[in-house]
């Protein structure tokens, strides 16, 4: 699925960071380079290669809570 995934939205020679999960391998049968950084410990917010994934993630879970701040689920 990674495979799949990377050749039909990656561009062939693009650079894959991953925190060193064995199926981002994958990306290199789609013409990829894996650059694996294996966290071991630390918090990857703390790795400025991570920078922008935390960002993204920030981003998303803002959104996420402004759009459905109207539901109550309690019942």
């Amino acid at each position: 699925a990674i495979e799949q995934w990377a050749r039909s939205c990656l561009a062939p020679g693009c650079t894959v960071l991953c925190d060193g999960l064995a199926c981002f391998a994958a990306v290199t049968a789609a013409g990829c380079l894996h650059q694996r950084t294996v966290i071991a410990g630390r918090k990857p917010r703390d790795l400025p290669e991570f920078q922008w994934v935390n960002t993204v993630l920030g981003n998303l879970k803002t959104s996420l809570a402004g759009s459905y701040h109207a539901f109550n689920f309690r019942k």
